[in-house]
């Protein structure tokens, strides 16, 4: 629930832009919400001393400082779990705040409070009106909302295990903004993740750990608010931890949370990409302190960030500095092309790397972070316990650490200049506003697919199996000599996906294997670089192949999905392809395309199979 500013309400009227009318497809299945009461609060400032001197403050009618532009109004054009929702505009610094009750309402419930809240805040509206010469700090309301929180708190059935944080909005804003949404116990930031609202509608869920019942004694405080300071429009129509009614979708979220658990305490076998403080871990010296003819570089660091760019693993910056001061000393140093997305600002580093982690379209539990400071890598194993924490004097010692010891391929040495090749890809993008399909037309991907041979394009494909998560279908990670005998089985299929466009090459960025022996072939293994992840290459890939084995006198091809908690994005591309469910056991889905019929073909990414098809009417000949 929101404490609305019902006064505000005809001036919003006349000032606020038309929008169309929207009905959010929120999901019949919720059964109830905790008991929220979300009010506006500020991150920076220290009220009532600041009123005096911050050039941010806006009088609000009852003296305090005004943290939305209009406070929260009703927008009737927008219904999710209220017949409307929350319209409010951030001012720099706003957040939204609300007291965590563990006390659980139904949706029914909270409709009738919701009635009832809402005329007893119309007549205390009046009442203020006519009081407003002897009570012009609106004590009377203030009172109110106090006496509001408290039922609150008593109201519903405490101990509920919730399945989800649902947030659904609407965004007004042409660029997409970031929101933060953080759960604080006793001040400590507890979880912390971070949402990209576009313009449109918006649906997120998140699995925010709380025990199943609160202890009152501890404050559990939740707060959403824009980051780097944007002041975005936005109208909330569900803002609540909820639970659900479907006995499936209960599992499934139960499923989800134990999964989203375990991955969110460990990190991955792997490192992919290292993040860097600067002030006495990069360098000897603090730039805002000293500058930057001072600082004196380590060479051991220097010499690291050159090794680990050698193996692929990528690097970033994290660091508390001004930014212009920062990318000038790097220059100097001769390493500022080493860095992917350096996020230098004064915001919490967990932050920052979950931001950057976003922008990689990698997973968050492959990165490292090296910081001589007790405090900024505590801050980060607190908030990110999957992310490896290391102190400036471990510099010598991690590449002999197992997590370091990579594949060293030739697109591994690439792998860095691939990612700055992407951001240009993304510049290009712009261009083309929200026609991402006819943005990927436009690169003239081309698809090329072989059988692996030479030993660079197998280490390559072990390389692939070795690191990928997210798309990646059974998540076995072979041994070298497993792969061999795998590549040398006549029985089974394998592949190797190399891509390019307009841009460059992206090198060999997947690899299938499908089984034969049987009455119908099945996909085993498939895994796919994130670089080229939704670009439509998976639609493509299995677009051919449905064709190609359908030459081949197949009816149907299976696929043999695992499913793990990384995985999802492959699993959507299924959802989005002609297959059908034919049976789960466990994590393990079989599914099947008809061949009989036509073979949808995509459009998108041109396939080049004339290596294959070559070898296949020399074998006939």
């Amino acid at each position: 629930m929101f404490q609305f500013d019902w006064a505000s309400y005809p001036r919003w009227r006349r000032e606020t832009e038309e929008c169309a009318s929207q009905n959010s497809p929120l999901s019949g299945s919720i059964a109830g919400v905790m008991a929220l009461q979300w009010q506006e609060h500020c991150i920076e400032c220290a009220p009532p001393l600041c009123y005096q001197h911050c050039p941010l403050y806006v009088r609000r009618e009852d003296q305090k400082c005004a943290r939305l532009v209009y406070g929260t109004i009703p927008n009737p054009r927008f219904r999710g779990l209220l017949p409307y929702g929350a319209d409010l505009r951030f001012r720099r610094w706003g957040k939204l705040e609300a007291r965590l009750t563990g006390h659980y309402l139904p949706v029914s419930s909270l409709r009738r409070l919701d009635r009832a809240d809402r005329a007893l805040t119309w007549v205390l509206r009046k009442t203020e009106a006519l009081l407003s010469g002897i009570d012009p700090q609106r004590r009377l309301q203030s009172a109110a909302a106090w006496r509001r929180e408290r039922l609150l708190q008593r109201l519903g059935k405490p101990g509920t295990r919730f399945h989800e944080f649902l947030v659904e909005c609407y965004g007004f804003e042409t660029k997409p903004v970031r929101l933060a949404l953080e759960l604080r116990k006793n001040l400590v930031s507890a979880f912390r993740t971070s949402l990209e609202v576009r313009q449109g509608y918006n649906r997120f869920s998140a699995s925010i750990p709380l025990p199943a019942v609160l202890n009152h004694a501890d404050e559990y405080l939740l707060m959403l608010y824009p980051e780097n300071d944007a002041e975005p429009r936005l109208v909330f129509t569900i803002l609540d931890f909820v639970i659900r009614k479907d006995r499936h979708a209960t599992k499934a979220a139960e499923g989800t949370e134990a999964e989203s658990a375990v991955a969110s305490t460990h990190p991955a076998l792997k490192v992919k990409c290292v993040a860097w403080d600067l002030d006495n871990t990069l360098w000897k010296g603090i730039l805002a302190e000293d500058g930057i003819d001072r600082l004196q570089m380590r060479p051991e660091a220097a010499s690291l960030i050159r090794q680990l760019d050698q193996r692929g693993i990528l690097q970033t910056i994290v660091s508390k500095n001004h930014l212009d001061d920062a990318l000038e000393a790097l220059k100097r140093f001769g390493l500022e092309e080493f860095f992917l997305y350096p996020a230098i600002n004064w915001g919490p580093k967990s932050a920052n790397l979950r931001q950057i982690a976003d922008r990689l379209n990698i997973n968050i539990d492959t990165f490292a972070l090296i910081d001589d400071s007790i405090f900024e890598r505590s801050e980060v194993a607190a908030a990110l316990p999957m992310v490896r924490v290391y102190a400036e004097t471990a510099v010598n010692e991690l590449l002999h650490l197992p997590e370091f010891d990579v594949p060293l391929t030739e697109t591994s040495r690439r792998r860095r200049q691939s990612y700055l090749t992407e951001m240009q890809r993304e510049q290009a993008e712009e261009v083309f506003g929200d026609d991402h399909i006819e943005f990927l037309r436009s690169c003239g991907l081309r698809l090329r697919l072989f059988r692996p041979e030479t030993k660079v394009e197998i280490t390559r494909c072990h390389e692939l199996i070795q690191r990928s998560n997210q798309l990646n279908l059974s998540s076995r990670r072979y041994e070298q000599a497993e792969l061999d005998e795998l590549l040398s089985d006549e029985g089974m299929f394998c592949l190797a996906l190399e891509c390019q466009d307009r841009f460059g090459s992206y090198g060999i960025v997947g690899f299938a294997s499908v089984d034969r022996k049987g009455e119908n072939p099945v996909a085993k293994d498939f895994v796919l670089s994130c670089r080229v992840a939704q670009k439509h290459v998976e639609h493509a890939f299995y677009g051919w192949l449905g064709s190609y084995l359908k030459r081949q006198g197949a009816a149907t091809l299976l696929v043999q999905l695992t499913q793990t908690s990384k995985n999802r994005p492959l699993r959507r591309v299924f959802e989005e392809l002609p297959f059908t469910t034919i049976k789960t056991e466990g994590d393990v889905v079989l599914l099947a395309m008809d061949l009989a019929g036509p073979v949808h073909a995509d459009t998108v990414v041109a396939v080049d199979a004339a290596s294959i098809d070559a070898r296949k009417t020399e074998c006939e000949s």
